[in-house]
């Protein structure tokens, strides 16, 4: 009866301070009442980032490059990756699936996973149907959040002239603790109601304008981040490069032992993959938090957690502590810029970052510091 009460009591403590995953303030506890990106130049706002809207299907002006983004104009063509690789999940080989040649740039509804309607934002560079093969980035909104505020990350990097790529918004399926957080992250089971979204996402995108399989990206924010990370579990022989903002791996024990009596809500499989693919890991200080009723998670914690981890099976980590609480830093409003330039040189198949022997690019903040691989 004891145990029963324990179970109970571990349960409403998921279901509601799981939900109180909040936004912090740059400086102060986390908020209890959303998971929502805030301005970054405003974050003790509750206002959320305003949607951007990009013209659908805008022709791609090459001209000057915006001097706010941090990118490398030259890519070495020994990064890329053999796009002939077999045994990508995801990558098709089939007829036409009609749910494929329906897709278009804007909110796309209906899209059936498994029986599943499911709903995500594409954002599609210039010349999409004819340009490609294209890279693509999956970017996964916090707990409570939006795909349309989430787009404003990337969205208006899509026809940049170094790297166009082609931009993935899921929309969640309001999944409530315990069963998972908007995203199925919590219990892991194949096959897993997220994974399977990016898998048929990556078939019709590359039915339809083609993928480049050396340049397939993820990108979070908090739960999000925790989606993307996973992604690194179950299908990191394909995975790029990963880029978090508060994110934890459940795979690695450390994170789930400091989950205390609700550790037993959360199970993940071992990371297996071979692939080193690097990842931008950003974290904040000890108010970088969610409140979790019986216990707090700690995402600086685990976010050094994850360094170490990540380390010792060989990838190479960009590890940048801001400081700040439950957020995106100012100095990564730079409309994706910093984003960017990481992705364009970590693809496929790279096996040490550049930036190991040559450095953080210009731009980056003082808090950031390349950690490789062991």
């Amino acid at each position: 009866m004891k145990h029963r009460t324990l179970v109970l009591l571990a349960s409403v403590a998921v279901a509601t301070g799981l939900a109180a995953c909040g936004s912090g303030d740059g400086t102060g506890g986390a908020d209890t009442s959303k998971d929502v990106i805030l301005y970054p130049d405003n974050q003790g706002s509750d206002q959320p980032l305003g949607d951007i809207n990009i013209p659908e299907n805008a022709p791609f002006d090459p001209g000057t490059p915006d001097p706010g983004t941090d990118v490398p104009v030259v890519s070495d063509a020994t990064d890329v990756f053999d796009p002939d690789m077999p045994d990508i999940p995801g990558k098709d080989t089939g007829p036409a699936d009609p749910k494929c040649q329906a897709l278009a740039a804007g909110t796309v509804t209906g899209f059936d996973v498994d029986g599943v309607a499911r709903t995500f934002m594409l954002h599609l560079p210039g010349g999409a149907e004819t340009g490609g093969p294209w890279p693509v980035v999956f970017n996964w909104h916090g707990f409570g959040d939006t795909a349309a505020n989430m787009a404003w990350l990337l969205s208006n990097q899509v026809g940049n002239q170094t790297y166009p790529f082609i931009l993935v918004t899921p929309e969640d399926t309001n999944i409530q603790p315990p069963g998972g957080m908007d995203w199925d992250i919590l219990t892991i089971a194949e096959p897993n109601k997220e994974v399977r979204l990016f898998d048929e996402v990556l078939k019709c995108i590359d039915q339809k304008y083609g993928v480049d399989w050396s340049g397939i990206h993820a990108v979070g924010f908090s739960a999000g981040s925790i989606m993307a990370d996973l992604l690194g579990v179950l299908r990191g022989d394909m995975i790029a490069s990963i880029a978090t903002y508060s994110g934890v791996y459940f795979s690695n024990p450390p994170n789930v032992e400091a989950l205390g009596m609700l550790a037993g809500f959360v199970s993940w499989p071992e990371m297996t993959t071979t692939n080193t693919y690097a990842q931008l890991l950003v974290h904040g200080s000890a108010n970088d938090n969610y409140n979790m009723m019986v216990t707090t998670l700690q995402f600086d914690l685990s976010g050094k957690n994850d360094v170490a981890w990540l380390n010792g099976r060989g990838h190479d980590v960009i590890h940048c502590d801001h400081g700040l609480g439950h957020t995106i830093p100012s100095a990564f409003n730079d409309g994706g810029g910093k984003l960017l330039s990481f992705f364009e040189r970590h693809k496929l198949g790279v096996t040490e970052s550049p930036w190991v022997a040559g450095g953080l690019p210009a731009g980056y903040p003082d808090y950031c510091a390349v950690k490789a691989g062991q």
